[in-house]
């Protein structure tokens, strides 16, 4: 590497607007770019130093601008491309974890979904992006499978590519980066045994992916309508699904909607999300309730009349839809009806004639009398007026509950929840530290530690791209499973992972 001397007097003189106190650099420059520019303009390195300092962008000290502009002397001198982006990739890999930046205008082509990913890191490439700021961009978007390092070894084969003239696409870009992961695959050892080995060790823990934890997910909420600071705080969220979830779920909670349809697969979250916005409008067991796994059509027609006022949530009831009484019971209180009149048509023999009564109190008075006459025994009404709300969340998709009845749909407000690995993933993430997890006694378990240890790893390409993961799902099931195997300081708990 050439020489360079940084000798220069540090004399204090004036400097063009936008380069010393950067007051355009977020719409103009990025960090290394502002620092070569000032080196161009003959400005002292500690004029350097201090403008990222009053400008309040992180992760760039005297040292690492001293080593930028080393590697842009030497690359300069040898006469090879030394753009930004070219210093930033010969710079060793480094980490800044309090690396922060303002939002960028740059109209990210993976946000448009109009690029794959490899495309769209070398379209950020070629627009002047940082690394740093590509690898927030992608976290933003949902994709958790890219490190620094990774970006910068997909740009070199580009511009390796690139400088000897070869015919290649996007695709060949990514083939010639070989397996993610830090393994050697089998066509670049040539041994089947050595594939055998990559397959069965444990990763190194420099294979795991760069996550900062303190860097707080984006949160996804509508602000083009004022509402109270604490309710948009609780309808955010990372992913726009669930924040409209989340808001569905407010204003049955407000008592504007008495019925709401939730579908989608399980291990998402949507439960959590139910139930975490119900309990700021009051309490479990008290004003809301919550019935839970297999449920038959008569037990879900007495949980309807139990708590006749109150906002009930089935969740995972789905066994209920597997007869037509059922379903029709689900259909009463799913109606989005000013009242709604939900009847019970068996012959039980302890059921009750009720049909003629107009109020619960009416209703309350008949089963008095039946049950007088019956010595104590309780019956149950055959109709009742419903009072509260429903929350039906089932794993079915949207496409099964219309083949067991149409009219389900329409009855209510529906949330219908599609989300991809990488989406599921970005949810863990973002609830990370509000996730408690339980032993078999129901004592809390969870410790932050562990838990971003465990996230690491199932978030790793080495663990979604290994074939036992082939055509399964993430999801929170996965995590907790092997969080429990973490827990028990089990020593192979990462190879315990892949049987969930």
């Amino acid at each position: 590497m050439g020489f360079l001397w940084f000798g220069k007097k540090e004399k204090e003189k004036p400097a063009p607007d936008g380069l010393v106190r950067l007051d355009n650099y977020c719409g103009k420059y990025e960090p290394v770019q502002a620092i070569i520019k000032m080196y161009d303009g003959d400005h002292p390195i500690q004029q350097t130093v201090n403008a990222f300092l009053d400008s309040e962008v992180h992760g760039y000290n005297r040292e690492r601008i001293i080593s930028l502009l080393k590697i842009y002397k030497d690359l300069k001198e040898k006469g090879e491309p030394h753009r930004a982006r070219d210093v930033e990739l010969a710079e060793p890999t480094r980490r800044y974890p309090d690396g922060t930046y303002e939002p960028y205008d740059l109209e990210l082509p993976f946000k448009c979904q109009r690029y794959g990913v490899v495309r769209a890191i070398i379209e950020c490439y070629w627009s002047d992006v940082s690394v740093d700021r590509t690898l927030k961009f992608l976290r933003e978007a949902g994709i958790q499978s890219y490190t620094t390092a990774r970006i910068k070894k997909l740009i070199k084969i580009y511009l390796d590519l690139e400088k000897k003239g070869e015919r290649f696409n996007y695709a060949d870009v990514e083939l010639l980066e070989g397996p993610v992961g830090g393994a050697k695959s089998a066509a670049k050892s040539g041994s089947s045994s050595s594939t055998k080995k990559s397959r069965s060790s444990e990763p190194d823990e420099d294979d795991l992916p760069e996550i900062d934890f303190d860097e707080p997910l984006l949160e996804y909420v509508d602000d083009s309508v004022k509402m109270n600071r604490d309710e948009k705080k609780l309808i955010a969220d990372a992913l726009p699904v669930f924040s409209t979830l989340n808001a569905h779920v407010m204003v049955v909670g407000k008592g504007l909607s008495p019925a709401l349809l939730v579908t989608g697969p399980g291990g998402i979250g949507k439960s959590f999300s139910v139930e975490k916005i119900l309990s700021h409008f009051g309490k479990k067991n008290k004003d809301f309730v919550i019935m839970k796994g297999k449920c038959t059509p008569s037990a879900m027609f007495e949980f309807l009349f139990r708590n006749y006022d109150k906002i009930c949530v089935f969740d995972d009831c789905d066994s209920v839809l597997s007869s037509k009484e059922g379903i029709a019971v689900l259909k009463g209180a799913l109606d989005s009806g000013r009242t709604r009149e939900i009847s019970w048509n068996t012959k039980r023999p302890d059921m009750v004639d009720t049909f003629d009564c107009e109020t619960r109190k009416e209703v309350l008075a008949r089963l008095k009398e039946w049950s007088k006459a019956h010595k104590g025994k309780a019956g149950v009404p055959n109709h009742f007026q419903f009072e509260g709300s429903v929350i039906f969340v089932s794993n079915m998709t949207r496409k099964e509950l219309a083949s067991k009845d149409s009219a389900l749909l329409t009855r209510c407000d529906l949330v219908d929840i599609k989300v991809t690995r990488d989406e599921v993933l970005t949810r863990i993430r973002y609830l990370l530290p509000e996730i408690k997890i339980y032993d078999a006694n129901g004592k809390n378990i969870s410790k932050a530690g562990l838990k971003k240890e465990v996230f690491r790893w199932i978030s790793s390409p080495t663990f979604l791209n290994d074939r036992r993961m082939r055509n399964k799902a993430i999801d929170f099931r996965v995590f907790i499973k092997a969080y429990k195997a973490r827990f028990a300081n089990m020593p192979n708990w990462k190879q315990m992972a892949f049987s969930n």
